[in-house]
């Protein structure tokens, strides 16, 4: 928690200095690249990267790492062809002409998030948190460097898509160096018949979570898409800020605790079925963290944003209000929601991401046809907001061990 809190400190405490060097439509732009990359990031390992966490054997775990960097370099490659033959009908079917030029990077950040996903469960099963603490500092930090240099030289856009790739880019050097030194040994025992192997074994990883996944990250990143291509980028540009700076809490206690819980819950369900306690132990220090947090920014966020960013920024803090409930809500369930694999209830997790797929959608499409920003943030909370309270109900008896 401490190296993840170290990570998000960097982009937030140079944040109110971006907001004056790149325009909201410079954030719009990139929100559009980030958002791509998110959906597709998903759909390059095959979500195999998953499945590292569950065999008892190392020897088995780490040829589902080859496995998912494998994946990853083949299907960026892939897109890379796609977009060379088809980049101009991509960026007329996004209605944004501006992410021409971009495109053609997004195969480089879904191969490097791809294997620094892959790494980092890695690195999780071998309980290496401090590993991962540091490689979250350097990616950010990275990032955050990257951003600010290029800013301070005129740059736009090119800027904060260039620096999201060189933190990406630094975090996986980091822990690929790292791993390829300390499991020679495994590195040399990998066959490519024990791979393929474990493919079959856990097809249900692919044949599920990526559609489930794919799902979910659409779910989160369809607003972004939907204000860039139907009202404009300066709206997606105060969007992303909002979801940045709400994001970070999830980011900093969810996802440390998120790491601990998936290990400590997997071990306790593989022995005795369930992992109640566990689950309530993490639950009381989401809910004891999430409430005074989220209540205190409710009432300050138009002010807070105005102030810290700039006058031009307020809007992004009305946004940031209207949506404190959905946020809310993630941060408690999202660190949680790995019970769908721990118990292997893809199934359930893909009936779960439909619905909230098409509850979003469904929100935003409203709002753009009532012509109002507003209305569809609304909208679009409260489907999160529903979809959250049945993922937690879902999850519980999961840990119960009833379902």
């Amino acid at each position: 928690m401490t190296g993840t809190g170290l990570a998000q400190a960097l982009p937030i405490a140079i944040s109110p200095i971006l907001t004056r060097l790149y325009t909201p439509e410079d954030f719009g732009v990139f929100a559009l690249y980030v958002a791509i990359v998110s959906i597709l990031a998903v759909v390059v390992t095959g979500r195999y990267e998953l499945a590292i966490m569950l065999p008892k054997e190392d020897k088995d775990a780490f040829n589902i790492l080859v496995l998912s960097v494998s994946l990853s370099l083949v299907i960026s490659l892939a897109l890379l062809i796609l977009i060379v033959f088809k980049g101009d009908d991509i960026a007329y079917l996004l209605k944004s002409p501006k992410i021409l030029p971009w495109l053609y990077w997004i195969p480089v950040s879904t191969v490097l998030t791809g294997i620094y996903q892959s790494l980092n469960y890695w690195c999780n099963r071998k309980s290496h948190y401090s590993r991962l603490a540091i490689s979250r500092v350097f990616q950010s930090g990275g990032g955050a460097g990257g951003q600010l240099g290029m800013g301070l030289k005129g740059a736009s856009t090119e800027g904060l898509i260039g620096g999201q790739i060189l933190g990406v880019l630094l975090s996986t050097t980091i822990l690929a160096k790292l791993i390829i030194k300390e499991e020679r040994k495994l590195l040399k025992k990998t066959k490519k018949k024990d791979v393929l192997s474990l493919a079959i074994r856990y097809k249900n990883f692919p044949k599920f979570l990526v559609i489930a996944h794919g799902f979910n990250t659409v779910s989160s990143q369809i607003a972004l898409i939907v204000l860039n291509s139907f009202f404009n980028a300066t709206v997606a540009g105060l969007y992303m800020l909002t979801q940045r700076v709400l994001g970070a809490p999830i980011t900093l206690v969810a996802k440390a605790l998120g790491d601990v819980f998936r290990q400590e819950a997997s071990f306790s369900y593989t022995r005795n079925g369930e992992c109640l306690e566990v689950y309530k132990s993490t639950l009381k220090k989401l809910v004891f963290i999430a409430i005074p947090s989220f209540l205190l920014f409710y009432f300050i966020a138009p002010e807070l944003f105005s102030f810290v960013f700039g006058k031009e920024w307020r809007e992004a803090g009305e946004y940031a209000q209207i949506l404190t409930p959905m946020f809310f809500l993630r941060f408690i369930t999202s660190p949680l929601s790995t019970m769908f694999m721990i118990a292997e209830k893809q199934k359930l997790d893909l009936v779960w991401q439909i619905f909230l797929l098409i509850l979003a959608s469904t929100a935003l499409i409203v709002g753009y046809i009532l012509n109002s920003v507003t209305v569809a943030l609304y909208l679009y909370t409260s489907a999160y907001v529903i979809l959250f309270l049945i993922n937690f109900i879902m999850t519980y008896k999961m840990a119960k061990g009833t379902i």
